[in-house]
C-alpha cells in the first residue's frame, strides 16, 4: 500500500498494511531544518522545504504543510492580531494572538445580512490597518496556488498532504477569537437568536470556501478546529443548542462533496465523545491532542470513525526515547486494534521536541504497526 491508500483504508475503518504515521507539523520544522521561525512563517519556499525534509527524514505517510504556521493563512483566518517572531517576538519563538475583541455587536448583523466576505471585509482592515481587503484577497489566492504546487511535490515523494483547507470550526469558535472568550460566552446568553442566525451564514460561507479550495488542490480532507466549544468551556445544553447544528451543517456539507472532515479537538473532549456518533460512519477522522482520553474514544467511537493521535507534547519534549516507544506501542496495540487508527502527535510537535523522540514514533510504527 502507498500512503494515500493507507489513509483511505483507515478512514473507511479497514485495516491497511500498517498503521500510518502523520504527526501535526508546524513550528518544529524550523529548528529541525535549521531555519528560524521568522523564516518559516514568512518564506513559503523555505517553509515547504523544511516540511518536506522533515516528513522524508522521519518517513511519514502524511504531513501538514505547516498550515498553522503560515502567516498569510493565519492573518486571513484568525480574527485577532498576530504577534510574529522576528517582529514582535524573538525569532525562534512561536507566534501569538492578541485577542482584544475586534468584532462588535453590530458585526453580527453585517454577517447575517451580507455574509462572510462582508464580515471579513469589515474585520481585516480593523485588525490590520496596513492591509486592504484587495490585498487580502490577492494573498489568499496566492496561498491557494502555493498549496496546489506543494501538494503535487509532496505526492511525488510518496507523502500525502494532510488537509486541503483549515476551518476555524463551528461559528462559536470564530466568534470567540473575534469577540474574546468572555464576550463570546456571554453572547450565548444575551443574544442566542443572533448567534444562531449569524452562525449559519458563517458556516455557509466557510463551507463554500472549503469545498472550493479542495476542488482546486485535490486534498480531500478538511480541518475543523475545535477547542472552545469543548466541555472545558460549554455545558451539554449549550453544545447541543449552538455547536451541534453548525457541525451537522459542516460535516454533511463536506461529506456530500466527498471530503473527509478532520475534527481537530484541542482540550479535553472525553465527556462529549458520544456526540460524534451522530456523524456518518467511516467518513470522518477524530484528531486528539492528549487531553482527551484516547482509550475512551476507542471504546466509544472505534467502530464508527477513524482516530488520530496522540503522543503528548510533553513526552516528545521531555520524555526519553524508550518512553515514547512504549506509549506508541500501547497506542498501536490498543487504539490501532482492528484498524481505523493514525499514529500522530498530540496536537503539534512542540518546538522543543527531541529529534530522537520524534524518530521513536517512526520506529514504533515500523516495529509494531504491521497488520
Amino acid at each position: 500500500m502507498n500512503a494515500s491508500e493507507r489513509i483511505a483504508a483507515v478512514v473507511s475503518l479497514a485495516c491497511p498494511d500498517r498503521v500510518p504515521l502523520a504527526p501535526l507539523l508546524d513550528h518544529w520544522a524550523a529548528p529541525y531544518a535549521g531555519i528560524t521561525n521568522t523564516v518559516l512563517m514568512n518564506d513559503s519556499e523555505k517553509r515547504f522545504n523544511a516540511v518536506l525534509k522533515t516528513a522524508r527524514d522521519f518517513r511519514w505517510d502524511m504531513t501538514f504543510l505547516a498550515d498553522t504556521a503560515n502567516t498569510t493563512l493565519l492573518k486571513l483566518g484568525v480574527p485577532a492580531r498576530i504577534k510574529l517572531p522576528g517582529r514582535d517576538l524573538p525569532e525562534h519563538s512561536t507566534h501569538q494572538f492578541d485577542e482584544i475583541g475586534f468584532m462588535t455587536d453590530e458585526d453580527y448583523d453585517v454577517l447575517e445580512k451580507d455574509g462572510i466576505v462582508a464580515l471579513f471585509s469589515t474585520l481585516i482592515p480593523r485588525i490590520y490597518p496596513e492591509m486592504t481587503i484587495e490585498q487580502a484577497l490577492m494573498d489568499f489566492d496566492c496561498a491557494g496556488k502555493e498549496i496546489i504546487e506543494q501538494a503535487i511535490k509532496l505526492r511525488e515523494k510518496g507523502i500525502e498532504p494532510a488537509v486541503g483547507f483549515v476551518t476555524p470550526g463551528p461559528s462559536f469558535e470564530y466568534f470567540c477569537f473575534a469577540r474574546t472568550v468572555n464576550k463570546g460566552l456571554m453572547d450565548l446568553r444575551k443574544r442566542p437568536a443572533k448567534i444562531k442566525s449569524a452562525g449559519r451564514r458563517f458556516c455557509e460561507g466557510i463551507l463554500e470556501l472549503a469545498v472550493s479550495s479542495v476542488m482546486q488542490n485535490g486534498i480531500q480532507r478538511v480541518f475543523i478546529g475545535m477547542s472552545r466549544s469543548s466541555p472545558v468551556f460549554l455545558t451539554s445544553k449549550y453544545f447541543e443548542e449552538f455547536i451541534v447544528p453548525d457541525l451537522d451543517f459542516l460535516v454533511h456539507g463536506l461529506i456530500d462533496a466527498n471530503i473527509t472532515p478532520v475534527f481537530h479537538c484541542d482540550t479535553n473532549w472525553t465527556k462529549f465523545l458520544p456526540y460524534f456518533l451522530r456523524f456518518p460512519k467511516a467518513r470522518c477522522i477524530l484528531e486528539l491532542d492528549s487531553f482527551t482520553d484516547i482509550f475512551k474514544a476507542k471504546e466509544i467511537l472505534g467502530d464508527h470513525m477513524a482516530i488520530m493521535g496522540d503522543v503528548p507534547s510533553t513526552l516528545l519534549a521531555e520524555g526519553s526515547r524508550d518512553e515514547v516507544l512504549d506509549y506508541c506501542k500501547r497506542l498501536i496495540e490498543t487504539i490501532g486494534k482492528g484498524g481505523g487508527f493514525i499514529l500522530s502527535s498530540g496536537c503539534s510537535i512542540p518546538l522543543n521536541a527531541k529529534a530522537d523522540n520524534v524518530m521513536a514514533m517512526t520506529e514504533a510504527v515500523e516495529e509494531w504497526g504491521w497488520y
